[in-house]
C-alpha cells in the first residue's frame, strides 16, 4: 500500500493550500534540474511573502526545487514557520485541480476500541460505486482480519532484520496498490450483519461536494459536506443552491471538518451563494503581497448569483484540525456579515496564501500572499476555535441528523447555545503561539500577540 501512503501525504500539501486564481508559466529553454532550480529561486526573491529571510544558496546545489525548498522556507530560530510551500510536477499539480484521482476514493478511522470504520468515500470513485460507505465497520481485507493486519505489522516491524525472516501479510502488502485495476475485497459490518464488498484499484473523478442535504424540522437548513475548493466546486456548488433557493432555506450547516483548502476563487463564489445582496459591492476577501508587489493587493467585492440565497440568517460551520486555508477564508469573510458559529475542533490556523508558477514540467508553489476579512482581520495562526465541542462521529454518514457535529449544530441553530454535554467534551490541544505566527504578521490586523 506504500503508493497510497505517499498519495495521502502528498494530497495533504494540496489541502493545506490556498491558492490564488493566477498561475504563470515561464517558457525557458534550459529545463535542467539546475536552471529550474534557478529560476524558482529566482521566483521566490521576488514574490515570496518573507522574501526578506531567504538565505543565500547556490541552487544548483540542489537535486530538486523541493530539495531546495527545505532549506529556504522561512522559520524563526529553529521553528519552522512556512508548513505550507511545495513544488510538484506540473501535471501532478494540475490533475488534483481537475480532480483526477488514482485509487479506491475512501478513507478510514480508529475508533477507541482500535475498530476501523470507513470514514468518508468519494462519490463516483470505485470504492462508492462499489457500495462502501462512511460508517462502515471493517472486519477484514482479502480475507485477512484487520486484527491479523495488525498483529502481522507489528511482528514484521520487530522481526525484519532476522536471519530467515519470512514476511507476514500486513497492511504494507495485504494487496498491491501499484496494480491499476486490482481487486480489493472488503468485509464490512452494515446494518448489524456482515457484507462483502470488492472494490477495483482505478482512475476516477473526485467530486468537491461529498453529501448535501436540506433538513426540515420546522425551519429548513441547508446541509453541505465540502471536501475542497477545486475546479468542480462551482458547477457543484452551484447546483445543490439552486435547490436550497427553490426550498427556500434560511439557514446552513456548511461541514468542512476535512476541507484543507483550495483556489480563492472558489471561496470567494462560495461567500456570494451564502450571503449575495448582503454583501453586493462590499470588501469580502482582501489580498496583501509582499512591499514588491503592494500593485498587485486586491479587494475581492460581493456580488449576487443566479443561485444566491435571498436572506440567510445563520451559519454554522463543522469544522476540525483539518480545517484549513481557503475554508478559514469563508469563515473569516462571513464573520461580519452574519451570524456565525463553528461546532467541532479548533481549525488549522493558515491566514497565508499561494501563487504557483510553472517551470517547464514542474509547479512551485510557496505562500505569496495573506489575506483578511472586510474588516481587516486574519491573525488566526493558532487556528479558529470551535464555540461548541464535538467529534467526528465516523460512524454515521454525512448529513445523518445523528451524527455528532450535524447534531451539535442542529442544536445550537435551535437553542442559540450549545448542548449542555459539550461542556465536558475533549477539546483539541492548541500548539505553542511561537511555533504559529510568522513575527511580521503579528499585528497584521485588529489584534496583536501580545502572550
Amino acid at each position: 500500500m506504500k503508493k497510497l501512503f505517499f498519495a495521502a501525504v502528498f494530497v495533504l500539501c494540496f489541502l493545506l493550500c490556498s491558492c490564488d486564481n493566477s498561475n504563470t508559466e515561464e517558457k525557458i529553454s534550459d529545463c535542467s534540474p539546475q536552471n529550474i532550480n534557478a529560476v524558482a529561486y529566482s521566483y521566490l526573491e521576488d514574490w515570496y511573502l518573507w522574501y526578506e529571510h531567504l538565505p543565500e544558496i547556490n541552487p544548483a546545489d540542489y537535486e530538486t526545487i523541493s530539495d531546495m525548498l527545505n532549506v529556504l522556507k522561512y522559520r524563526e530560530g529553529d521553528t519552522l514557520i512556512d508548513r505550507f510551500s511545495y513544488a510538484v510536477t506540473k501535471a501532478e499539480h494540475d490533475d488534483y485541480y481537475a480532480g483526477k484521482r488514482y485509487g479506491m476514493g475512501l478513507s478510514w478511522m480508529r475508533d477507541e476500541e482500535n475498530s476501523l470504520y470507513i470514514s468518508a468515500v468519494y462519490p463516483g470513485s470505485p470504492a462508492y460505486e462499489s457500495g462502501l460507505r462512511r460508517g462502515q465497520k471493517v472486519l477484514a481485507l482479502n480475507d485477512v482480519p484487520v486484527e491479523t493486519l495488525d498483529e502481522n505489522e507489528k511482528y514484521n516491524r520487530e522481526h525484519k532484520n532476522e536471519d530467515g525472516f519470512e514476511e507476514k501479510t500486513d497492511w504494507s502488502n495485504v494487496y498491491n496498490a501499484e496494480n491499476k485495476g486490482e481487486a480489493v475485497k472488503f468485509l464490512v459490518l452494515e446494518n448489524g450483519g456482515e457484507r462483502e464488498i470488492t472494490v477495483h484499484l482505478d482512475d476516477y473523478t473526485a467530486k468537491s461536494v461529498m453529501a448535501s442535504a436540506v433538513i426540515d424540522s420546522g425551519t429548513k437548513t441547508g446541509y453541505v459536506h465540502l471536501r475542497s475548493f477545486i475546479q468542480s466546486s462551482e458547477k457543484e456548488l452551484d447546483e445543490i443552491f439552486a435547490g436550497f433557493k427553490k426550498e427556500k432555506v434560511d439557514r446552513l450547516v456548511l461541514d468542512l471538518r476535512y476541507n484543507g483548502g483550495g483556489l480563492v476563487k472558489m471561496a470567494e463564489h462560495l461567500v456570494n451563494l451564502i450571503l449575495g445582496s448582503k454583501v453586493k459591492g462590499e470588501d469580502i476577501i482582501k489580498i496583501v503581497y509582499n512591499d514588491k508587489h503592494e500593485d498587485q493587493n486586491y479587494e475581492y467585492k460581493g456580488k449576487v448569483l443566479e443561485n444566491s440565497l435571498d436572506d440567510v440568517k445563520q451559519v454554522a460551520f463543522i469544522v476540525a484540525s483539518g480545517t484549513a486555508s481557503a475554508s478559514e477564508m469563508v469563515i473569516n469573510s462571513l464573520k461580519p456579515f452574519v451570524d456565525v458559529v463553528l461546532v467541532g475542533k479548533t481549525t488549522y490556523g493558515k491566514p497565508v496564501g499561494m501563487n504557483s508558477k510553472d517551470i517547464c514540467d514542474q509547479t512551485i508553489v510557496p505562500i505569496t500572499f495573506k489575506y483578511t476579512n472586510s474588516e481587516d482581520y486574519g491573525d488566526f495562526f493558532l487556528g479558529m476555535d470551535a464555540d461548541c465541542s464535538s467529534e467526528d462521529d465516523f460512524k454515521h454518514d454525512f448529513g445523518d441528523v445523528s451524527e455528532d457535529g450535524l447534531k451539535t449544530a442542529l442544536y445550537y441553530l435551535d437553542n442559540k447555545k450549545c448542548p449542555e454535554e459539550t461542556s465536558v467534551r475533549s477539546v483539541q490541544k492548541r500548539r505553542p503561539v511561537e511555533e504559529l505566527i510568522p513575527g511580521e504578521l503579528r499585528g497584521m490586523g485588529k489584534i496583536d500577540y501580545t502572550f
